[in-house]
């Protein structure tokens, strides 16, 4: 049970500027989402943001990235929202 995962223009410009090494690690880790986009665990781990209603929101976080996406289960896709760098000490830029 394999979902579909769909980048959004919003995250694709963050991602298309990181370098190599740091892009092929966040490849694995949405690898990894494609699994199970829920349950926190050792190559994912992920957060549920508050907040989000409809459709609810998660955070993905990689090292200082974050992902932020929301998941259709109706097709099994994961849309990717959102990609950013964190700053200071919290995820909120």
């Amino acid at each position: 049970m394999s979902y579909t995962v769909i980048v959004l223009p919003k995250a694709e410009k963050h991602l298309i500027k990181l370098d190599q090494r740091a892009f092929d690690k966040i490849y694995e880790h949405i690898e990894e989402l494609r699994n199970n986009p829920y349950n926190p665990r050792p190559n994912a781990d992920i957060k549920k943001l508050r907040g989000f209603k409809s459709p609810p929101m998660y955070r993905l976080r990689i090292g200082k990235q974050r992902l932020e996406y929301f998941v259709d289960e109706s097709d099994k896709t994961i849309y990717i929202a959102d990609a950013f760098m964190r700053s200071g000490e919290s995820d909120y830029r």
